[in-house]
């Protein structure tokens, strides 16, 4: 009668229920992420930039003129990595506008 000193021979199976459980949780995560975390760029850069973008171009005269700029400026900002600057620029341009952010769970979790 042989006796097994090791476990060796269950290591495989073992291993691929861990492989496996781990791919799916990474499945899991990836599709509960929203939309900007998974393009990998920030709210602040995208769903923010656009927001700004949008009222800048509804706003007459010299307005229109300061929000854009400002937009220009937030996108300049995130190019080089600045969110968090560029979102102060965005946030500036809806100001002007007269527009409220809009409020989303994305912009809570980028926060």
């Amino acid at each position: 009668m042989a006796y097994q000193l090791s476990s060796f021979r269950r290591f495989p199976a073992a291993f691929a229920i861990v492989a496996a459980s781990a791919l799916a949780f990474t499945g899991l995560i990836a599709t509960a992420t929203p939309a900007y975390a998974q393009s990998g760029s920030d709210y602040r850069c995208a769903g923010l930039a656009e927001q700004a973008h949008v009222a800048a171009t509804g706003v007459d005269g010299g307005k229109q003129a300061s929000a854009k700029r400002f937009v220009s400026t937030g996108k300049k900002l995130c190019e080089a990595g600045n969110e968090r600057a560029a979102a102060k620029q965005f946030r500036a341009a809806l100001k002007i506008a007269g527009v409220a952010e809009v409020e989303t769970d994305s912009q809570m979790a980028s926060r």
